[in-house]
């Protein structure tokens, strides 16, 4: 029928917005709000230490059903420590623009999966294993693509942070000669589907691997399981196919859940909706049995999917560089 219910909703959202100042300030010191979401994190993880994670999610269950305040599980991300920048050198290494989403900048592995590296700093190893020298915009911190402004009904905040982003990617990549890579699908669809300056060549980490990496990496495929899941956005950019090829070029046992296209945590839906979630990826469990660890492109849907697979769900970045090396 032609109906865009996220649009719908936005627009609702809008005209029933009622904290424009509080937008206003939250944009324009967007570093403050990830160190307030770093803090929580490091709240609730200081928490799980002293009480346990059994007790823990006791507790959180009650609180969120009571109170609604969003729920914790075990899949709860830690604290991410802050972007270690370091000025570009100059030698002869092909520049590669890294946009690290406000998610990524915030959230870290979980406590209990295996990966501990950081999304970030595993991203950066992975690119600079194939011959690339990273580079971050300026002011990184207090970069967004704008989506949490637009999906909450304030579209001139969220039109602000985009441009604010878009002007200093444009900066960064020295006028669009150098590639940007980001390393959440969501981010990278709101940028592509908003407008992009024909200058920036703006990749999500499926593109990038699949356009930029493969050529230069040496894959030997592991045996063991790996379950994938297609994010929305991932579909949306018309990489579906390229995530599956890529995964089945570093296992050589892909399962992909049959019945299972959207993973139902819709940005932060997850935290204060689980029930959404969880009928989502009902099935889920039962279809990765095999698994040991699945893979994904959003930090957002790898919590539901890893408190509803039993399983660790992380980065496609972890997978690729666990059986590459460089040519």
């Amino acid at each position: 029928m032609g109906i865009n219910t996220g649009d719908l909703v936005r627009k609702l959202r809008a005209g029933a917005a009622r904290h424009a100042g509080t937008a206003d300030w939250l944009a324009a010191n967007f570093h403050r709000t990830l160190q307030g979401a770093r803090l929580m994190l490091h709240l609730a993880n200081g928490s799980r230490r002293l009480l346990g994670a059994p007790l823990l999610g006791k507790a959180a269950r009650m609180l969120h059903d009571k109170a609604g305040l969003p729920l914790w599980t075990p899949a709860m991300p830690q604290a991410a420590q802050p972007i270690r920048l370091a000025a570009p050198c100059a030698d002869e290494r092909p520049r590669v623009v890294y946009l690290a989403a406000c998610v990524s900048r915030a959230m870290g592995p979980s406590y209990a999966d295996a990966e501990q590296t950081p999304l970030i700093d595993k991203t950066r190893a992975l690119l600079e294993k194939a011959g690339y020298q990273v580079v971050f915009a300026e002011n990184a911190d207090n970069l967004c693509c704008g989506q949490p402004f637009a999906s909450k009904g304030y579209p001139e905040q969220a039109a602000a942070k985009q441009q604010e982003l878009l002007d200093a990617l444009l900066k960064a990549s020295r006028g669009g000669l150098d590639p940007i890579y980001c390393d959440t699908s969501p981010c990278t669809l709101r940028l592509v589907q908003e407008g992009l300056d024909p200058r920036l060549r703006l990749y999500d980490p499926v593109k990038f691997i699949r356009e930029h990496l493969l050529e230069r990496l040496e894959f030997t495929p592991q045996d063991k399981p790996v379950a994938v899941h297609v994010t929305c956005s991932t579909q949306h950019l018309g990489e579906a196919q390229g995530l599956i090829d890529i995964a089945r070029r570093c296992s050589t046992q892909v399962v992909i859940p049959e019945g299972i296209h959207c993973c139902g945590f819709a940005g932060d839906k997850g935290f204060t909706r689980p029930e959404l979630n969880a009928h989502a990826l009902r099935s889920l469990k039962d279809a990765v049995q095999i698994c040991e660890e699945g893979i994904s492109t959003s930090r957002t849907c790898e919590i539901g999917l890893s408190t509803h697979s039993g399983i660790d769900y992380h980065g496609l970045v972890y997978l690729v560089d666990r059986v590459t090396r460089a040519r």
